[in-house]
């Protein structure tokens, strides 16, 4: 019986065409893959010169790094969506100004906000739908008119106070 041995490029030809993802780097976070690598090598190794259990103890221990970066990934994936989330809604009442996609620059009060699932929170200024991602600077609305502003300090507890 002769064993006709497959080099490491072959083995790595075979699991990667036994895998069904289409993006390349999107097969590197996919444990699938490195489990389909593994079961080619082992399959085509050299049975005269087999992979040592340092290699393969090494191996595993890189599918549990891919697979715990992928885990790590998809948190702060979520905690992302979370602080966007949380951040949109404490602009309602307040002055914004954006810059949209085609280059409309959009300056007032936020009145609303909806969530999209795939272009993350979306702010209602002034009727116009504006991204989070589109909004350059964040004031509070200048104060209505005829009345003026006062801040009180206290230095102190001298019970100070200035006018702006």
């Amino acid at each position: 019986m002769t064993v006709n041995p497959v080099s490491a490029s072959q083995a790595t030809t075979a699991a990667s065409s036994a895998s069904s993802t289409t993006n390349p780097l999107q097969s590197l976070t996919n444990p699938n893959t490195f489990l389909n690598l593994l079961v080619a090598q082992l399959k085509y190794q050299d049975p005269l010169n087999p992979t040592s259990g340092t290699q393969f103890l090494s191996q595993t221990a890189q599918l549990t790094e891919v697979e715990t970066i992928s885990n790590l990934q998809t948190t702060i994936s979520q905690e992302l969506a979370s602080q966007q989330t949380a951040t949109s809604t404490s602009m309602i009442g307040q002055q914004v100004n954006a810059t949209l996609a085609d280059g409309t620059a959009v300056s007032g009060k936020v009145t609303g906000v909806s969530l999209d699932p795939t272009n993350g929170p979306v702010l209602d200024v002034n009727g116009t739908a504006v991204p989070l991602s589109a909004v350059q600077s964040v004031g509070t609305p200048p104060p209505s008119s005829g009345t003026t502003t006062t801040s009180a300090t206290s230095g102190s507890g001298t019970g100070s106070s200035t006018t702006a």
